[in-house]
């Protein structure tokens, strides 16, 4: 059986860039993170270290863009780009929260300059319609609640639940392997 090869996308780095990517993140950001962390939490044992990478299940992340793709179609909005937003999990039991990413498509709206993260909201009779995450946080578009019945819901499109094990051993040259 022969398939039609993918041709190799511009967004492609060598191998080498993404080390030194990797590395400079290593050398230059995660010790700010680690100390100013481990000043507030002090006496932590082991020391706090930064999150260095976040894995997304890849068939899951595959049915999360099915969705979206799915959502938005219905919503009649077209994805312009998948936005990639840092975060951190709230701190527990004196212990801080870990470092994170979540995910949101983004779309063009008028008045908007530029793109902006969007969700969809259903009215009653149905019918979606993309609206910008802003609106959902501001209140202008009523979260789920006693509301619901009355304006419909809103659907997130924010993606989470990535796999963030613990970082790599500190000054191991081979941490990107």
């Amino acid at each position: 059986m022969y398939h039609t090869m993918a041709e190799i996308p511009d967004n492609i780095i060598p191998v080498q860039e993404a080390d030194d990517l990797y590395k400079t993140y290593g050398d230059d950001r995660a010790p700010i993170i680690e100390k100013d962390v481990n000043d507030q939490y002090r006496g932590q044992d082991p020391p706090y270290e930064a999150t260095r990478f976040v894995t997304a299940d890849y068939e899951k992340l595959k049915e999360y863009i099915a969705f979206i793709d799915q959502e938005s179609k219905e919503a009649g909005v077209t994805p312009k780009g998948l936005r990639i937003y840092f975060g951190a999990t709230e701190p527990t039991k004196g212990k801080p929260g870990r470092e994170t990413v979540f995910f949101n498509p983004v779309a063009a709206f008028k008045g908007i300059d530029g793109d902006i993260s969007y969700a969809i909201h259903t009215g009653l009779d149905g019918s979606k319609q993309a609206i910008t995450v802003g609106d959902v946080i501001d209140g202008k578009i009523p979260k789920a609640s006693d509301t619901e019945l009355v304006n419909g819901g809103v659907q997130s499109l924010a993606g989470d639940d990535w796999e963030y094990p613990p970082p790599p051993r500190q000054n191991d040259p081979n941490d990107y392997h």
